[in-house]
């Protein structure tokens, strides 16, 4: 199983695309249940009053988001303040403004101004003759503990100082505080929205010489997905790949540099597909098996379990695992479209087109239906019992019913679900919420959460069924959980 790569950290090298904190960073990830966000392009007036109310900063930077940089909506959006005051136009002031709507127009501004982040008219009053970042200052001075707005002033900070390649590293530097300075629970900007804009500066922390080696070892902390091979535990990581060996958690058996990878298990090996390579680690080296030079298109490499062997697709092509030839060939996919995830179940192919539905070759079960009653199809997997869940970000798990051929709400994490195991043996379910933990799940009593406060983001989850170890992977380092009694002894392992 893995999370979807839309709630992955994207990443990409300082400049990349040559843009910039302020047009790079999609702030809209995470919040497509919001209808302001959604509808925000095609009813600009309603994205206005949106943002002149005193709605959550974090989905007004969804917003502002979803509007873009390449039209002027801060014009607008100050005639509708106007309007709204029954102010000239002219004449509006930051002084008639409440924080949050001072937040809103000031970022617009920015977003709006983002070449030279200068006044939105060089001869003007009022808010037309300031520049955005004095409007972003005043706002965070008047909303010191809101987390959105501290990250955007971070964020037009950022714009100013990137157009000089010796201060990159400052790029990084102040979004990186405010996020340190704020723990998850006080943080009002979803985590996916979060990840991908610190996955987009992630690209400019490489100016930093002194902490070049650091931030290799953080990002082979940051853990995608878990595969199991013999004892080992491969982790695809922001970085690479790491093997652990469950005996030595100081120390990784192999580690494979690469680029966001992710994997699965089948016939004795894992194997992950990364940004330009897929691999096979069989317990004792490392086989490359498809390349490719496109980097930095937000591109990857994705596995999928068929019913014969692994499949791998990346954008419309596939290719098939050739187990006499021990090679993949490519292969018309048996899918259709762009799929956040494949997986084969009870005689065929499922897969999710991201958010909106869940397809096999001859049903669509479209989210918000009586077929799937979830809000957010994204995530497929089949657990030990060979039963097809959906990992439905927003709405929890759903159980695929083939008999009624439609998908059932499971308790036990209402949302932000992101693993799933069945432990068969000892009669006991875990499921993972992506920052809360691991809920054991065990007949005739209430749902068990296990804490795991460090470990900030969980994406995967994996049962070693001859223990019944968990192991859970985290954002900072891999745990592994292991019964001691009435209680769960934890145990981690960190690349150092």
């Amino acid at each position: 199983m893995r999370l979807p790569f839309a709630f992955g950290v994207v990443l990409f090298a300082a400049g990349a695309f040559a843009d910039s904190p302020l047009t790079s960073i999609d702030f809209s990830t995470g919040y497509q249940d919001v209808a302001a966000v959604v509808n925000a392009k095609k009813e600009p007036s309603s994205a206005f009053a949106f943002l002149a109310s005193e709605a959550d900063s974090g989905e007004k930077l969804a917003v502002i988001s979803v509007l873009g940089w390449q039209t002027d909506f801060a014009t607008g959006f100050l005639a509708h303040l106007a309007k709204e005051k029954q102010l000239p136009v002219e004449r509006l002031a930051a002084n008639d403004l409440t924080p949050s709507q001072l937040f809103a127009a000031a970022f617009l501004i920015a977003t709006t101004k983002y070449l030279d982040l200068k006044p939105l008219r060089a001869k003007g009053n009022g808010l037309w003759a300031a520049r955005p970042l004095e409007l972003m200052t005043q706002a965070a001075r008047q909303l010191p503990d809101d987390f959105a707005v501290q990250y955007a002033r971070s964020l037009v900070i950022a714009q100013v100082t990137m157009d000089d390649a010796k201060k990159w590293c400052e790029v990084f530097r102040g979004p990186d505080a405010v996020v340190r300075k704020f723990p998850p629970t006080k943080r009002n900007l979803r985590p996916a929205a979060l990840e991908v804009a610190q996955g987009y500066l992630a690209g400019y922390a490489d100016s930093c010489p002194q902490n070049a080696e650091r931030i290799a070892r953080t990002e082979l902390n940051q853990i995608y997905t878990l595969s199991q091979v013999g004892r080992q535990i491969v982790a695809g990581t922001q970085r690479g790949i790491v093997v652990w060996d469950p005996d030595q958690p100081s120390t990784p058996v192999a580690v494979r540099d690469g680029f966001i990878c992710r994997g699965l298990s089948w016939k004795g090996a894992a194997w992950l597909g990364c940004e330009t390579e897929v691999v096979r680690w069989d317990g004792q080296a490392f086989q490359p098996l498809l390349s490719s030079k496109e980097k930095g298109a937000g591109s990857y490499f994705e596995l999928a379990a068929g019913p014969e062997g692994p499949w791998v697709y990346r954008g419309d092509k596939a290719w098939v695992w050739n187990g006499e030839a021990q090679r993949f060939d490519r292969a018309k996919a048996p899918w259709s479209g762009l799929v956040s995830d494949a997986t084969y179940a009870h005689g065929q192919w499922f897969w999710a087109d991201f958010l909106k539905a869940i397809h096999t070759s001859s049903a669509t079960f479209a989210k918000d239906s009586a077929e799937y009653p979830g809000h957010a199809p994204s995530t497929l997997m089949v657990d030990q019992l060979g039963r097809l869940w959906s990992l439905d970000f927003d709405s929890g798990p759903f159980l695929y019913d083939p008999t009624a051929r439609r998908f059932v709400k499971a308790p036990g994490v209402d949302t932000k679900v992101s693993g799933l195991a069945v432990d068969v043996e000892r009669k006991r379910t875990w499921m993972l919420h992506y920052t809360q933990g691991p809920v054991l799940l065990r007949e005739g009593r209430a749902p068990e959460p296990i804490s795991l406060p460090q470990a900030e983001y969980m994406r995967d989850l994996l049962l070693d069924a001859s223990t019944g170890d968990l192991w859970v992977a985290g954002w900072h380092q891999l745990f592994r959980l292991r019964a001691d009694g009435p209680t769960w002894a934890k145990q981690t392992y960190v690349v150092r």
